[in-house]
């Protein structure tokens, strides 16, 4: 009787430490089509980026503010595909609030607002990770909000990969 007692409190742990994911946000359509300006394909770099460890507790007090120096335009996306990159853009599912990394890192995607803000859109790729950083700045680099992580490798490959003449590998 010990031992079944011990697994039933073992089953339920397992459960509460795996049950914990986070909510999901998506960008509302509406809002993207009515504010972004641009939509532009960078090249961030930052070799200070921070990973924490794990992305409970809120870490919002330690994101670093962005460095326009530190960012390369690669691309920027002709008026002609707004619409189909927003679309898709708001469709995807991102992991709300999920700390990964203090600040974004290589290529990565900037949405231009029209008062002056942008968005930066950066997943980790290059480890073959979901894991990034997805948050918006002031027009000084300052961070305003930050939405979370990608919730999949695949749809941030394909986000840059359908709409930009850069292309990142599925390896």
């Amino acid at each position: 009787m010990r031992k079944f007692s011990v697994l039933i409190v073992f089953c339920a742990l397992c459960l509460l430490l795996t049950a914990c994911d986070p909510s999901s946000y998506r960008f509302d359509r509406d809002d993207l089509f009515n504010s972004v300006t641009g939509i532009e394909l960078i090249n961030y770099d930052n070799p200070s980026q921070k990973r924490f460890v794990s992305w409970v507790p809120n870490h919002y007090p330690q994101l670093r503010s962005f460095k326009l120096d530190n960012m390369t335009i690669l691309e920027t996306l002709d008026d002609g595909y707004f619409n189909g990159f927003l679309k898709q853009l708001s469709d995807i599912y991102f992991l709300d609030k999920y700390y990964a990394f203090d600040s974004p890192n290589g290529i990565c995607i900037r949405l231009l607002y029209s008062n002056g803000d942008f968005e930066v859109i950066s997943c980790n790729y290059k480890h073959n990770s979901f894991a990034g950083y997805v948050g918006k700045y002031n027009s000084k680099g300052k961070v305003i909000d930050f939405v979370g992580s990608f919730s999949s490798l695949s749809t941030f490959i394909s986000l840059v990969n359908d709409f930009f003449e850069t292309q990142i590998s599925k390896d």
